[in-house]
């Protein structure tokens, strides 16, 4: 399968400069499942082509449906603001409630994918192309990580690398067998979700932090699943690349 060019805009938590933008030849992904994507959906209603929500099943928690878009802005989150109210704080206000998530999946230009169950992140020393610092919320989710230099260690996807615990001071390789079985323990829990709250399996995956290797991807596809997305394919024919929407509007 040869993926078509890179014309997918990906989306996380909405900014008000987005309504500026001229959407039209883009298709739209948004990612985690954040509030901001049901509040303004009616901007989004009427797009020429179907709105691909990929919803990290873990974060969205019970709870009636609060109102969509009333002429008021609300404040937008930058990703590691809310991955900190997440994961350090345990808040998950920022995202839809299950509701919420019904509701607009109901609606024929919405199709639901898949962003992992946990979303959560592994030490590894394995480096990103561009170093940059470590974000304080991945920082906090690992306890007297001072002790190891950052120089030796990278904090990614838990689900596309296969990484390190790190207990007692200690770095202990996680297993091959491992690692694998926890791709099969978070894929199951999110189709079991899916089938439990929205009555569907879905068959898109966007990976968590848009990092991939061919062996989640071999799993995956096991699960059902036919097409998925990154930021950066890479040389991957099976995986459709995306632009940050971001660089539409900061240039």
């Amino acid at each position: 399968m040869v993926c078509p060019p890179m014309n997918y805009l990906m989306i996380h938590d909405i900014r008000k400069e987005y309504f500026d933008l001229n959407l039209d030849y883009y298709k739209l992904t948004f990612d985690d499942g954040l509030f901001t994507q049901y509040y303004y959906y009616p901007f989004f209603k009427n797009h020429s082509d179907k709105l691909s929500y990929f919803t990290t099943t873990s974060f969205i928690k019970p709870g009636k449906a609060r109102a969509m878009f009333n002429d008021v802005y609300i404040s937008h989150l930058k990703t590691r603001k809310y991955m900190y109210r997440t994961f350090i704080e345990g808040s998950y206000d920022h995202f839809m409630r299950v509701e919420e998530l019904q509701e607009i999946s109901k609606h024929p230009n919405v199709q639901i994918g898949v962003h992992s169950h946990f979303h959560d992140v592994i030490l590894t020393r394995k480096h990103p192309r561009k170093r940059k610092p470590l974000s304080h919320w991945k920082l906090c989710r690992f306890d007297n990580i001072s002790e190891i230099s950052e120089n030796d260690f990278s904090i990614r996807s838990k689900i596309a690398f296969q990484g390190f615990h790190y207990r007692n001071g200690s770095l202990i390789r996680r297993s091959q067998a491992e690692w694998e079985d926890y791709i099969k323990y978070d894929t199951d829990l999110c189709l079991k979700w899916m089938q439990q709250n929205l009555s569907m399996t879905p068959d898109m995956y966007c990976f968590p932090f848009n990092e991939y290797n061919e062996k989640l991807l071999s799993i995956l596809k096991t699960f059902g699943f036919k097409k998925f997305f990154a930021a950066r394919p890479g040389k991957s024919q099976e995986v459709n690349g995306r632009v940050d929407i971001d660089t539409l509007v900061d240039g």
